[in-house]
C-alpha cells in the first residue's frame, strides 16, 4: 500500500547515476521494508561530489541518497535495491547517507533533512518507525547479519551530541506530522459525504451539538469554512 503524497518540507532533488543495476527488493519492485541510515566518513563532502564518485565506483557500492546542509540528492531509484549495507540489508532497505562536517550549524541543517527523509520514505510505504526493523543504522545491520564491518553513523552523530535514540525520536516526530497532515488534507468531497452521513445519524438520535461539532471538524480538515 502507498499513502497519499506527504507535504514536503524539503525537496528531494534527483540526479540518478547512469547504468545502475535495477534489481527488485526481495518482495518486489518498490517493496522496500525500511531504511538504513549511514554517514559518509568523509568530512566536507557534498552530495554532488559523492554522486560523482559513485558514478565510477557503483559496482563496489552505492546508496539511494546523499544529504548535506543544502540538499537531499537522490542518486538511485527507490523502486530498486542499492548496495549499501550487505546483501541481506540491501534486498530489504533503502540506503541514506549523511555527508559529514565539523561545522555544527551545518550538521544540524543536514541532520534535519536526513531524519525528515527517512520519515518520508517510511510514510510513503505505510511502514511504522520501528528501531532495528524499519529504521536501521549501518551498525545495526552489521551486528544483525555480519555482512559488513561498518559501524556508522553512531560515532559521527556523537561528535555533534546526537545518539541513535535521537534519530528514532526525530524520525518519529516527522512521521507523526505526516499522519497529522494526512487528516488535514482530506478532500472537500470526502468531508461533505461524511457530513451527510452525520446528518443521518442525527435523524437516528445523535445529539445535534455532537453532529455540529463533528461536521465542523470535517470542514476544518478539508479547508472549508465552519458551518
Amino acid at each position: 500500500m502507498k499513502r497519499m503524497r506527504a507535504i514536503e518540507k524539503y525537496k528531494i532533488n534527483q540526479n540518478f547515476i547512469p547504468n545502475l543495476p535495477q534489481i527488485p527488493f526481495r518482495k518486489g519492485v518498490v517493496q522496500y521494508e525500511g531504511v538504513v541510515m549511514h554517514a559518509t566518513a568523509v568530512y566536507n563532502d557534498t552530495p554532488a561530489g559523492e554522486r560523482n564518485y559513485e558514478t565510477t565506483h557503483f559496482e563496489d557500492a552505492f546508496v539511494h541518497t546523499f544529504t548535506d546542509d543544502t540538499q537531499i540528492l537522490q542518486v538511485a531509484d527507490f523502486n530498486y535495491i542499492s548496495w549499501n549495507a550487505g546483501h541481506t540489508a540491501n534486498e530489504r532497505y533503502l540506503g541514506n547517507e549523511l555527508c559529514q562536517t565539523h561545522d555544527h550549524k551545518k550538521f544540524l541543517a543536514a541532520y534535519d533533512r536526513w531524519v525528515w527523509l527517512a520519515a518520508y520514505q517510511l510514510y510513503q510505504r505505510t511502514l511504522d518507525v520501528i528501531d532495528n526493523e524499519t529504521l536501521n543504522s549501518h551498525l545495526q545491520c552489521t551486528e544483525k547479519w555480519h555482512e559488513s564491518t561498518h559501524t556508522d553513523p553512531i560515532d559521527y552523530l556523537a561528535e555533534h551530541g546526537k545518539r541513535w535514540a535521537d534519530v528514532i525520536q526525530d524520525v518519529t516526530k516527522y512521521y507523526n506530522q505526516f499522519l497529522k497532515e494526512e487528516v488535514q488534507t482530506m478532500t472537500a468531497e470526502d468531508a461533505n459525504k461524511l457530513i451527510e452521513i452525520l446528518k443521518g445519524l442525527y435523524n437516528a438520535g445523535l445529539a445535534q451539538d455532537e453532529v455540529h461539532r463533528l461536521a465542523n471538524a470535517l470542514r476544518k480538515a478539508s479547508g472549508q469554512p465552519l458551518g
